[in-house]
């Protein structure tokens, strides 16, 4: 019997396209796990994690025929990643929560989910990093006018800065895949 798990991602979208079920379950197996990570970190629900998950594999065997694909992963990541908009905007729409103002009720989602991401991990930042985090970001304070107003060095406020960068930088790494 042959194994699927020799086949690299375009053999076995080619596999796919031809109504390989064995083709479409190595697929599965091998990006089911991140694909429930993702959905689960932002959702913190197993359920719609799954349901998530398992929406985005029946859309790829439905669509099968007619996808043209050409990162797998990637096809994969911004699938999940719209779904996991979908069902947020799906638990917090009501009359006023998306407003009709100059964009699609999508990219509002992405929006407000991108700005929740970011401002919990702000949140997270140390609070003397946090406090110059946003007096740099938020009220456009200079390095030096910062320094001055907390009475320390102009690099120590360089510091603080670089550490929220690189804290930002390394836990939105998973989202910034996605997009």
């Amino acid at each position: 019997m042959l194994s699927y798990s020799i086949y690299n991602d375009g053999e076995l979208l080619q596999l796919l396209k031809q109504s390989d079920e064995k083709a479409f379950t190595e697929i599965y197996n091998r990006y089911w796990k991140k694909l429930y990570g993702v959905a689960w970190y932002h959702l913190h629900s197993k359920e719609i994690a799954e349901d998530t998950v398992q929406e985005v594999m029946a859309a790829l065997w439905k669509r099968k025929q007619v996808l043209e694909i050409q990162s797998l992963p990637n096809y994969l990541a911004t699938a999940v990643k719209y779904c996991v908009f979908k069902e947020i905007a799906k638990g917090s729409r009501d009359a006023k929560a998306l407003p009709q103002a100059g964009g699609t009720e999508s990219s509002l989602a992405d929006f407000r989910f991108l700005q929740d991401m970011l401002q919990k991990e702000i949140n997270r930042l140390p609070e003397k990093c946090r406090f110059i985090f946003r007096q740099s970001r938020d009220q456009g304070l200079t390095n030096k006018a910062i320094a001055e107003e907390l009475h320390i060095h102009e690099k120590s406020v360089e510091q603080h800065i670089t550490r929220a960068l690189r804290h930002l930088r390394t836990q939105l790494r998973m989202f910034f895949f996605l997009l």
